[in-house]
């Protein structure tokens, strides 16, 4: 605690707003398909659910660039403010008294937009503000905050979306509209742009994110993320398909019942559990190992596990290399994100974590296509390519690492 009271007094509200958040967001938001496929069917649903993802990438890259020309505290405010007012009139598009989906398609592509913005902008003041020496703990400390969040607030949604989506949307509402509220009361502006009489900087928003594009380093470590984290994205996807398939089904005191696709689900929470419950433990175990050492370890067992995982069907043998999976993720994530801090140059910060924040959606294309080629080559070949292009990706971020530890010598060589 003491780490956390010697913060900045804005990181520390921004730690408590994220969890609120989080929290009630997480309350609808993995529901929302399901619901609006009973009212308009799953073809439009899914055409929905696409438009949806798109607005949400359009508002990141626009608030990305906003961000880093007029500041962060302004768009913050305003892009809370119009979630929160977004989800208000969610909420009457679907009250006992009113229901009209199409009309609610609209607001949520509103809503996504508010929320694109929200990201990058939201990220950007907590690097602004972050000492070098505190990145490794606060790091911890938002991602835990994000597994918490979306394990209680799933939790509360699975047992009241049903019935009371339409409160659950009005709180959510006031959450994001109090948190705009204490963002502008609370917290001042953390960022505000250099001017430069340089003719060849950035002048418009594709001008922008063309310089961010150009950084050869970063552009190498978004793309060896991409190949590490969408082995996630690969559990509900090929993984599922994988143990719906080739899992026995196994019977626990006579009456209860565990088929491949449960199996996905206990996988899930088993990581989250891990994930909040171990953190201290973990992180205390490794507090003596180099930032290099825990990434490139971490992503390792993160790599492997995933790739195993993948292939067998055993559920002890699945259980126990989540385990390892949990672990591996709890070592390697707040370094990783200290590494995309250093990374993202100040006076473009706001844009770098727009594109990172692409490689989610990235993600998701990659797990699809994996659906597809899966369907096509045997599985050993497939837990083979997990395996290739995840440690492709850790070798990605030790010649990220290099390049970087090439540079802080030679900025003391030049001091």
């Amino acid at each position: 605690m003491s780490k956390f009271r010697q913060l900045h007094p804005s990181i520390k509200i921004r730690l408590y707003l994220q969890f609120a958040t989080n929290l009630a967001t997480m309350t609808i938001m993995p529901f929302i398909a399901i619901y609006f496929s009973r009212l308009v069917g799953e073809t439009i649903t899914g055409i929905l659910v696409i438009s949806v993802i798109v607005s949400g990438i359009i508002g990141g890259l626009c608030g990305g660039y906003w961000s880093d020309q007029n500041g962060r505290k302004k768009l913050l405010v305003l892009s809370e403010l119009g979630i929160g007012l977004s989800f208000l009139a969610i909420a009457f598009a679907n009250s006992p008294w009113f229901l009209s989906p199409y009309l609610s398609f609209i607001l949520f592509l509103v809503n996504m937009f508010c929320s694109g913005i929200f990201y990058p902008v939201s990220t950007a003041m907590i690097y602004d503000l972050l000492k070098k020496e505190e990145r490794n703990f606060v790091f911890t400390a938002m991602y835990w905050i994000i597994n918490l969040s979306v394990a209680l607030g799933s939790i509360t949604g699975a047992f009241l979306f049903e019935e009371y989506h339409f409160y659950l949307f009005l709180f959510v509402a006031a959450i994001s509209m109090t948190s705009s509220l204490i963002t502008f009361l609370f917290i001042g502006e953390t960022f505000v742009k250099k001017e430069t009489k340089d003719p060849r900087a950035p002048s418009s928003m594709w001008s922008n994110y063309l310089h961010v594009l150009k950084d050869g380093t970063y552009m190498i470590f978004l793309i060896g993320s991409l190949l590490v984290f969408s082995l996630e994205g690969h559990l509900t996807n090929y993984i599922a398909i994988h143990l719906e398939k080739n899992m026995t089904e196994i019977s626990l005191y006579d009456s209860f019942t565990i088929n491949g696709l449960n199996m996905v689900g206990i996988l899930q929470a088993e990581n989250t559990l891990l994930v909040v419950f171990t953190v201290g433990f973990v992180t205390w175990l490794i507090k003596n190992k180099s930032n290099t050492w825990k990434l490139l370890f971490g992503m390792s067992i993160y790599v492997s596990g995933y790739a195993l995982l993948s292939y067998t069907a055993s559920p002890w043998a699945l259980i126990a290399l989540m385990f390892f999976i949990s672990i591996g993720e709890l070592i390697y994530v707040p370094v990783h994100q200290g590494l995309l801090a250093d990374l993202a140059d100040g006076s473009y910060r706001s844009s770098y974590l727009a594109l990172d924040s692409l490689a989610g959606q990235g993600q998701m294309i990659i797990a699809g296509a994996a659906v597809t080629i899966g369907g096509i080559i045997p599985e050993q070949l497939m837990s083979g390519g997990f395996l290739v292009f995840g440690l492709i990706g850790v070798f990605m971020m030790k010649y990220v690492i290099n390049i970087q530890k090439s540079k802080e010598q030679s900025n003391v060589i030049a001091k």
